[in-house]
């Protein structure tokens, strides 16, 4: 059974702060990714968060990455790990910091370089918070000792979850996706959001909803890296993650959607990240 996400569902369940509430009453989260490869995935993401509402995003790049991060954006908290990959030397760090966050997302950027996944599969293990993988960070789920302690949603693509699904000649008709992405949500006991032309998303009692705001345009390179930060923004303000997912998925296409009438396709996912705030005002009328 599906649901199909409208707008008046985004307005009933989208985060309402207190009058008197000060910084940091609406959320705190942290954005692990960036490599030697990709240090604009991690930015892109933390653009999506910033525009999400949350107060305080708390980025962790490698030190390659490290003065182009904080220099690109003054909203950011940058810290930097040595080397030019994610590894094990920025675990202690990163936990120290989640006990005052409400949220993590790793992924953005991280690459599939040797060892990283081992750091990954590390920290998200030890984490209590609820985690966002994504990208590379998504293959984590393959691995059979991996128990968590927390919520985990992961975000991945078609390609990324037929790697995850061992499915390496694709699913043969939309039907048996849906089988796929319900056997894999239970199997993994995590919710999945499963991006493409329409955004399916399936917790792991099997619920599924689906956001059909979009358009091609969003094929863009960045466009998820800023949808999983937008998301990950809104746990950190105490959405539940089924609904963060509705929010996100939906105002992330409506965004699309609103440049595609200024920009026909010739947007950036920089632009979709900055049309987000114009969107959920529009939304929220």
């Amino acid at each position: 059974m599906f649901e199909k996400i409208k707008k008046q569902d985004i307005k009933k369940i989208f985060p309402i702060r207190a009058e008197d509430s000060h910084k940091g009453d609406n959320g705190r989260m942290i954005i692990v990714g960036g490599s030697i490869d990709y240090y604009g995935a991690p930015v892109l993401s933390a653009l999506g968060a910033l525009y999400s509402g949350v107060d305080l995003i708390y980025m962790f790049v490698p030190e390659c990455n490290f003065e182009v991060t904080r220099s690109i954006y003054p909203d950011f908290i940058v810290r930097k790990f040595s080397g030019d990959y994610f590894n094990s030397e920025a675990i202690p760090e990163i936990l120290d910091m989640s006990e005052n966050c409400q949220s993590l997302l790793i992924g953005p950027g991280v690459s599939d370089h040797e060892g990283v996944l081992d750091s990954v599969a590390e920290l998200v293990g030890k984490l209590k918070i609820p985690t966002v993988l994504d990208s590379e960070a998504i293959q984590v789920l393959k691995r059979s000792e991996m128990q968590f302690n927390q919520e985990v949603l992961v975000t991945p693509h078609t390609r990324e979850f037929e790697k995850l699904m061992d499915q390496t000649h694709g699913f043969k008709d939309e039907e048996e996706k849906i089988t796929f992405l319900k056997n894999g949500a239970r199997k993994f006991n995590v919710n999945i959001l499963l991006k493409g032309q329409y955004d399916l998303i399936c917790t792991p009692a099997q619920d599924i909803f689906v956001n059909e705001t979009g358009n091609p345009g969003m094929t863009v390179g960045g466009s998820g890296d800023v949808l999983s930060g937008l998301i990950s923004g809104l746990i950190a303000q105490g959405v539940n993650v089924d609904k963060a997912c509705m929010i996100g998925t939906y105002v992330h296409g409506q965004s699309g959607e609103n440049l595609f009438r200024q920009k026909f396709y010739s947007y950036s996912a920089t632009d979709l990240a900055l049309e987000i705030p114009f969107t959920i005002n529009q939304l929220m009328q």
